[in-house]
């Protein structure tokens, strides 16, 4: 989907991705110079390639305040291998929001509210009204920087002529408010006077939860008509899509079609697709076949690479780990754990005794 955009006449269109962060984040050495560090995250790996084969472009937040909003962002280092190294900083506009207000949103109402309810854990979820109006306020900054972007193209008259651009395929991948459905019309408009055909599209990386656990949230008819200001809303998988469907039907009594997988609303048409997410399957391979051997040890190896959040069962991991060892005692006092996260500093595992 990502790659060839859309069969309705923009295949070949330029990329737009809005996102709350930039796929790095910027860092201010001793010195007050700028650097990029490559951010973590499924997203970054699986998107920041496309963005970078189709010169597209990238808008969100850099992780710093810029005190000067002319300030050049810098290029990525020669010997950057991630994802985002090709990323030019022609490629990235970025989003000048006070740091209070983006811990708001993001630490606010994205992470304890957003995250639980949607992994369905309302009972870890946080309702604040405060957090809401930030989380608002935010998704229109970020959405009006788009608009201006593009706006400036128009002024400039040189965004065809440099890309050969046929299209713009704008794509979502945060929660949008039914308040920045005036803007995507805007959008469109600004497209429309540009001769630019444009699709905008949504894809929560996230699970999208049931009706159950969506109708606690208080806010839910906003967000269902946000992501339905959109051409095309996708989900990691069908069950997702059936949920989002389901839920628009239920909340905003809108006229769906479940098996065609297509929502009603405002006498449009909004298409709702299951679209996985991946890596880039064969780089890992061919940095895995390149990359020097760390570790020469003759024990059988358990590795677990995993964020510390609740919603990853580590603590379920570990119980399990617990009946393994009392099934199992024959495996008692003969456990290493390194250390340290560099393994490279490690001469040899730590001997731990791990008992049950």
């Amino acid at each position: 989907m990502i790659e060839n955009i859309d069969s309705d006449g923009i295949a070949g269109g330029k990329i737009i991705v809005v996102s709350n962060r930039l796929p790095f984040v910027l860092k201010r050495d001793s010195s007050g110079n700028l650097s990029r560090h490559a951010s973590a995250g499924g997203l970054v790996t699986a998107v920041a390639p496309v963005v970078v084969r189709n010169k597209g472009i990238w808008i969100g937040w850099p992780g710093i305040q810029l005190e000067n909003p002319e300030e050049l962002i810098p290029e990525s280092d020669p010997n950057d291998k991630t994802p985002t190294a090709g990323l030019l900083s022609s490629q990235v506009v970025a989003v000048q929001v006070e740091p209070q207000q983006f811990d708001s949103y993001y630490n606010g109402c994205c992470n304890r509210t957003f995250w639980p309810l949607f992994h369905s854990m309302p009972d870890r979820a946080v309702f604040s009204a405060d957090h809401w109006k930030v989380h608002t306020l935010f998704r229109k900054t970020l959405f009006a920087y788009d608009l201006i972007f593009c706006s400036h193209m128009i002024i400039r008259n040189d965004y065809c002529s440099i890309y050969k651009m046929r299209g713009i395929f704008l794509l979502i991948f945060e929660c949008y408010c039914e308040d920045t459905i005036e803007l995507v019309k805007q959008y469109k408009n600004v497209c429309d006077e540009m001769n630019l055909k444009c699709k905008i599209g949504f894809f929560l990386h996230i699970p999208f939860p049931p009706w159950d656990i969506f109708r606690l949230f208080p806010w839910a008819d906003e967000v269902l008509q946000g992501m339905l200001g959109c051409d095309m809303v996708g989900f990691h998988i069908e069950d997702y899509c059936l949920n989002f469907v389901d839920c628009c039907q239920r909340r905003l009594g809108c006229r769906v079609d479940r098996k065609g997988l297509l929502v009603e609303h405002g006498g449009r048409s909004v298409r709702v697709r299951p679209l996985p997410i991946g890596i880039p399957y064969e780089r890992f391979v061919q940095l895995a076949e390149s990359a020097p051997a760390v570790l020469a040890t003759s024990q059988q190896v358990v590795l677990g690479v995993d964020r510390l959040d609740y919603t990853k069962g580590l603590v379920h991991r570990l119980r399990a780990f617990e009946i393994l060892l009392e099934k199992y005692p024959q495996h008692l006092e003969k456990i290493s754990v390194p250390s340290r996260t560099d393994v490279k500093r490690i001469p040899g595992p730590e001997k731990r005794k791990w008992t049950s």
